[in-house]
């Protein structure tokens, strides 16, 4: 964040999710062989929600870490037909990825890194609120182990 950012606010929205190169659902850690022909990660969301590809099927589903599971979402040609089909819908940007949450986080925090994500403390499994005033910033796949496994993985 540059100081003119700091002093007037940035005009560039926070941005609500990472698309990344595929990459071995062994980074989820604990969650890894959990979700049947899922094998490759292909982004993230700015709340630590991973992107999941099943390459042999080109099929695509989100991984929720809070609520313990995946919501798959079918098949698509490529992952930019996947970004544009789901990532983009205003539905989904409005409930999963939580546009004007994140957006009140990151006037608090900042912009996020590559990697990073906004992390709620204490988590919601432990009580948190989510309010945008009890996150910090955290790496993603270390976030999405220790969730893993207090949730028992």
């Amino acid at each position: 964040m540059g100081i003119l950012d700091k002093l007037f606010g940035s005009k560039e929205p926070a941005s609500l999710y990472k698309l990344i190169a595929p990459v071995s659902e062994d980074v989820l850690g604990p969650w890894a062989g959990h979700f049947a022909g899922y094998s490759e990660v292909i982004g993230y969301s700015s709340l630590g929600h991973a992107f999941l590809r099943n390459p042999e099927e080109s099929t695509y589903a989100v991984l929720h870490p809070f609520k313990g599971g995946i919501k798959s979402y079918g098949e698509f040609g490529s992952i930019s037909e996947f970004e544009s089909g789901v990532l983009k819908e205003p539905g989904f940007e409005g409930y999963v990825l939580r546009a004007s949450h994140v957006e009140q986080i990151a006037k608090r925090l900042g912009k996020l890194k590559d990697g990073e994500v906004y992390i709620p403390q204490p988590y919601t499994m432990l009580g948190g609120s989510e309010t945008p005033e009890t996150y910090t910033k955290g790496n993603v796949f270390v976030f999405l182990h220790i969730v893993g496994q207090m949730g028992g993985l």
